[in-house]
């Protein structure tokens, strides 16, 4: 009997031995791993690779940009000393591109205009003055100086496509299979600037000087409205002497 119970014994070890052996096994082939790896790519906002065309501003045109000389911004009629005669029209056209790689973008420009004295009488009447083109309009009525004819002396503009009173997005030509990518431009703020009759040599600062600036906010970093914060905070701010 002892010798029965012994062998019974035995094949109950056994058995349990076998069941443990099984759930080590059946526990490694229910293991699973995975992985996941994303690339990031950075946005960029590149110099347009030619210069607008004379003829058509909002598109590109044939002649290379210099890099060491171009930027964003480019004034094609502009003439170097131009002198102010009064009553008269200085050809100043500001343009603003990027280059066919860059990312859609809101533009704005600022247009800080140093020619007559404050403290001159009549100021406002005697200092040069621009009428906008259709792609653009003032940020807001207080971010823009006018004279009394309402015609804009100074202030903060932005990019509308002309059809809009919110910035719109620049962006380049995307590359199809029968066409390259192409810089893109917002067209001439201006074209012109007028002299007025009423401004003589004595209302003149020492250096006067009509500076025109742009802004370029990428428009994935935000919505319109968040641009023109950024566009008034970039104006605002001391260490880039705009103002």
């Amino acid at each position: 009997m002892e010798n029965k119970k012994k062998k019974r014994y035995g094949i109950v070890a056994a058995l349990l031995l076998l069941v443990l052996a099984a759930g080590v096994g059946t526990w490694a082939w229910l293991q699973a791993t995975d992985q996941v790896t994303n690339e990031f790519t950075v946005g960029s906002i590149g110099k347009p690779e030619v210069k607008p065309d004379p003829d058509h501003p909002d598109k590109p045109g044939t002649d290379p940009t210099d890099p060491s000389v171009d930027g964003y911004l480019f004034e094609t009629k502009w003439v170097k000393d131009s002198k102010m005669i009064p009553d008269t029209d200085i050809n100043k056209n500001p343009n603003v591109g990027i280059g066919k790689d860059s990312d859609s973008s809101y533009v704005f420009i600022y247009v800080k205009n140093a020619i007559v004295k404050t403290d001159a009488t009549d100021a406002l009447a005697k200092t040069p003055y621009f009428e906008l083109n259709a792609n653009w309009k003032p940020v807001a009525v207080d971010q823009v100086t006018t004279n009394a004819d309402g015609k804009y002396v100074s202030g903060l503009f932005m990019y509308t496509a002309g059809n809009t009173d919110t910035p719109a997005k620049l962006a380049p030509t995307q590359k199809t299979e029968t066409t390259e990518a192409k810089a893109a431009y917002t067209g001439e703020l201006f074209s012109t600037v007028h002299i007025p009759a009423a401004m003589n040599s004595t209302d003149v600062v020492t250096n006067p000087a009509m500076t025109v600036s742009c802004y370029i906010f990428g428009a994935d970093q935000g919505d319109a409205q968040n641009a023109i914060e950024q566009a008034k905070a970039w104006v605002n701010d001391p260490s880039n002497h705009l103002k």
